[in-house]
């Protein structure tokens, strides 16, 4: 297996906020308009919402963890490939758990239907102290 490439068990994790809501919803589910490359990101392993949120927000103070109304949801990569997306490790010297994922079939920009697909490979997120 290459460096690159994460296992089918392996879980990836993002970050959600309702305090800027993207189309309507928490979590982001497709690359923002005219954005290229059409990846989303993600993160690598099963982490609670206080260590997503940190990485996100990274110049809250540690201590802090996430506000209410920030939220994690997960999925394995599994489900992400089976339901036709290309799910890669892509680390940074700022994010070593870095992922990236985009549809294999990608003609452009993302289509509605990819974005339910990935909608659709996520667990119920979990929100700080219990929001939503």
């Amino acid at each position: 297996m290459d460096s690159d490439d994460l296992g089918d068990e392996e879980w990836v994790c993002q970050y959600g906020t309702i305090h800027s809501p993207i189309d309507g919803k928490p979590f982001k589910c497709r690359p923002s308009i005219g954005e290229d490359p059409q990846e989303l990101s993600l993160i690598r392993g099963r982490l609670d919402v206080d260590k997503v949120a940190l990485m996100i927000q990274r110049r809250r103070p540690r201590h802090v963890g996430a506000m209410p109304g920030e939220g994690a949801r997960h999925a394995k990569v599994a489900d992400l490939r089976a339901a036709g997306f290309r799910v890669w490790a892509t680390p940074t010297r700022a994010n070593p758990f870095h992922v990236s994922v985009m549809p294999l079939d990608l003609q452009g920009t993302w289509t509605q239907d990819d974005m339910e697909r990935f909608e659709g490979c996520f667990e119920p997120p979990d929100w700080k102290e219990g929001q939503l």
